[in-house]
């Protein structure tokens, strides 16, 4: 009987040890460890919301700026739209089903951007390579036209590394959970020129990996005389050419003194199949991830030159300090 009361005694203290350890954090149960992470993150509360989520994971980057940007007040480029995305769902309601499962359904009512700000993107590529280099003026665009939605999503409270949820997995839930602008917040846009032909390259990247370009490829009609039924004859040529598929979109734009094609494309939408037919991918690989640093170097390879910003959000010094 000694020896089962002893036995007792040390698990007693174990699990309060571990609840001193944890801020009692172990001892709560998953649906308030959830809505911790929303008040956290309604409240702007940095250090609540990463005790919960995981902070050292590539994801936690974008979500650690954001935080700096809203606490700061700071409203020029890329910060204006963290405060914008902060003034739309500071008051999200967040409902959580209990459940004794791993994966938990969460309810969102919330603003969304996530459509809009896709459209809005799209609409900028179609208007040339200065709207679409300027992210953060298409994202406001995009926040603009956000709509009152209710989602719903699972949640995957898997922590066995006591690490805190896991970011990735929790992907769609910090998406609903700034109206739409997760996938954004810690993205760089990288601009390529190719003086040579007259080209550019434009691409939007979350730490190494590439998510959406847009490439530009320009005539210049000064000098050449083409008359209007020319201009004509070469759109309806150019127009035999162009992409029109999931996540990738091309078109004409013509200026006062240019001809322009376009092509869009969104990795995360786009069959590698139709990437490895544009020769953007190797038939054999896989995975269409596209790499920003082998693809900056490859073009500065071939003469290019190559700029990466990220409008003032520190997401470059933050992945350095990583």
């Amino acid at each position: 009987m000694k020896i089962k009361l002893k036995l007792m005694a040390t698990v007693f203290i174990s699990v309060l040890l571990m609840g001193l350890i944890t801020g009692c954090d172990a001892l709560m149960e998953t649906d308030e460890k959830i809505q911790a992470v929303v008040d956290a993150y309604k409240s702007v509360d940095s250090e609540a919301f990463f005790k919960k989520m995981e902070s050292d994971s590539a994801s936690a980057a974008g979500m650690e700026c954001f935080f700096d940007s809203v606490k700061s007040g700071n409203t020029e480029g890329m910060n204006a739209v963290y405060q914008r995305v902060h003034e739309l769902t500071k008051d999200v309601e967040v409902s959580v089903e209990k459940t004794d499962s791993y994966d938990v359904n969460v309810t969102i009512k919330t603003k969304d951007a996530s459509k809009a700000i896709e459209d809005a993107m799209l609409a900028a590529a179609a208007e040339g390579p200065e709207a679409f280099a300027d992210m953060p003026s298409w994202l406001l665009k995009g926040l603009d036209n956000a709509v009152d939605k209710e989602l719903t999503c699972t949640f995957n409270s898997r922590n066995p590394d006591l690490k805190g949820f896991s970011m990735a997995s929790n992907h769609k839930f910090l998406e609903a959970l700034t109206a739409g602008a997760y996938p954004y917040l810690g993205c760089t846009m990288t601009t390529c020129i190719d003086s040579s032909d007259d080209s550019s390259y434009y691409m939007i990247a979350n730490s190494d990996i590439v998510h959406y370009s847009t490439d530009y490829y320009f005539l210049y009609l000064e000098g050449l005389e083409y008359t209007e039924s020319d201009l004509q004859e070469l759109e309806a040529e150019i127009s035999k050419e162009l992409v029109d598929s999931d996540g990738i979109k091309s078109g004409i734009i013509r200026g006062d003194n240019y001809l322009a094609e376009y092509m869009y494309i969104n990795y995360d939408e786009a069959s590698n199949f139709t990437l490895s037919q544009l020769g953007l991918v190797d038939s054999s690989d896989r995975s269409a991830d596209i790499s920003l640093e082998a693809t900056i170097s490859g073009f500065e390879d071939e003469g290019m030159t190559c700029e990466t910003t990220d409008f003032g959000s520190g997401i470059i010094e933050k992945r350095k300090q990583k």
